[in-house]
């Protein structure tokens, strides 16, 4: 994925996850009103009631029309218009709250005309584990005589546990948004990460190319020059033999990693392809290889050329990789098995063998990258484990499907099943 796709779906998931966050943010703030208004209004009215009950245990027959004033969040004051007895005023608060399901804290204060001030009364505790407040100084209201006021130091945590819902979706909200944060962290990370790690291959290849192709040439050179001048020795020509061998070998490995690097950062080019076409072709690449081990290929091809679409280059190492694979794990005459037909509108290509075979365990793991089937101390056939993770990611990326199945001194076959197109097309 390009580093500019990167950057705008981080920034849209940046802010989603902002708009998200804004929008729970405001219900949560209009439920916690919501329940604020109801509490004001049930306290106003138990508060009301017990005005109301004073004056009638007084026989006074006035009628309060809003006795209650809020002076504060938690604080309220209530004018009665007569004498209130301390006593009654408690068992009328307990009795109205009650009725009202106010089940809180509070503490209640009257005041004194005498002195001017507000002469506390008691705190009424109603919910586990609750502590009496240190503050006891309740503020005066001024130009009232008789009246009574009532606080509710616990309102607030009150308030917030009857949001149960809503607190449950914000804490789910905030660890989903925290969850996206790490996972956007993660991604940036891995994203640099991948691309130093690219960087490195591609660097790492390049400039193992170059010294190669000179030794490789350089060993050649000598050989051809020795055996001129007819001074070539037998050691000198097995060291020289070594020397060309083992280039090669580190060569073609070199090239494996650099076909893995150019298929994950470039874009693969997309063209009408007969695979009849690229199947002989590596078979004829391959074939003296075969006839030198004294083996054979049977070619099960349909006479009219099947098609797809896709990228010739990358699906020629597809084809290269299995034949060899087929060819280097065998250790007698390799028979190599090629069938290829049309199936609706995929292709079905096989490759099979007679060779050492896999072991189930180890089948499902054979195209993962740097997998390779162990075998104990012997290392007969030499590799990296890139290129069955390579087929497979040349398949995948043209929409294709890949499977194999093999026995254990058997053979093993490879099944790929790929879009096709019209030959006509």
């Amino acid at each position: 994925m390009a580093r500019q796709s990167i950057r705008i779906i981080l920034f849209l998931a940046s802010i989603s996850l902002i708009g998200v966050g804004f929008v729970q943010w405001f219900w949560l703030e209009k439920a916690f009103d919501m329940k604020e208004i109801q509490f004001n209004q049930s306290v106003k009215i138990a508060l009301t009631g017990t005005a109301q009950r004073m004056l009638d245990y007084n026989h006074n027959k006035t009628k309060l029309l809003d006795p209650v004033k809020q002076l504060a969040e938690d604080y309220f004051v209530v004018r009665v218009d007569d004498i209130i007895d301390a006593n009654l005023l408690e068992i009328f608060l307990r009795e109205e709250l009650q009725k009202a399901q106010l089940k809180l804290d509070y503490e209640y204060g009257i005041y004194d005309c005498s002195t001017d001030r507000m002469v506390y009364g008691n705190f009424i505790s109603q919910l586990p584990n609750s502590t009496k407040p240190s503050r006891t100084d309740l503020p005066k209201w001024e130009n009232q005589t008789y009246y009574f006021g009532v606080r509710f130091p616990s309102r607030d945590s009150t308030l917030i546990g009857q949001m149960g819902i809503w607190l449950f979706s914000s804490a789910v909200l905030a660890f989903v948004v925290i969850f996206m944060i790490i996972a956007m962290i993660m991604i940036l990370k891995q994203k640099r990460l991948s691309e130093i790690q690219k960087d490195f291959i591609n660097n790492m290849t390049h400039e193992f190319k170059t010294p190669l192709a000179s030794i490789l040439a350089s060993a050649e050179t000598l050989k051809n020059s020795l055996q001129a001048e007819g001074s070539m020795g037998e050691r000198t020509s097995r060291y020289l033999g070594i020397i060309h061998t083992e280039g090669k070998r580190l060569q073609n490995q070199v090239e494996a990693v650099l076909k893995m690097a150019n298929l994950e950062t470039t874009r693969l080019r997309q063209e009408r392809l007969s695979l009849t076409e690229v199947v002989l072709e590596a078979v004829e690449a391959l074939e003296p290889t075969v006839n030198a081990a004294h083996g054979k290929f049977i070619l099960n091809l349909p006479e009219e050329s099947l098609y797809v679409w896709g990228d010739g280059l990358h699906f020629s190492n597809v084809i290269s990789n299995l034949l060899e694979n087929a060819l280097k794990y065998n250790q007698g005459k390799p028979e190599i098995r090629i069938s290829l037909q049309a199936m609706g509108s995929k292709l079905l290509l096989k490759i099979s063998d007679n060779g050492i075979g896999i072991p189930k365990d180890d089948l499902h793991k054979i195209f993962d990258k740097f997998y390779r089937v162990p075998t104990g101390n012997l290392h007969n056939v030499k590799g990296y484990g890139l290129g069955l993770y390579y087929v497979k990611s040349v398949i995948l990326a043209h929409h294709g499907k890949i499977t194999a199945t093999s026995e254990i001194g058997v053979g093993t076959e490879i099944s790929i099943l790929l879009p096709s197109l019209a030959s006509g097309k």
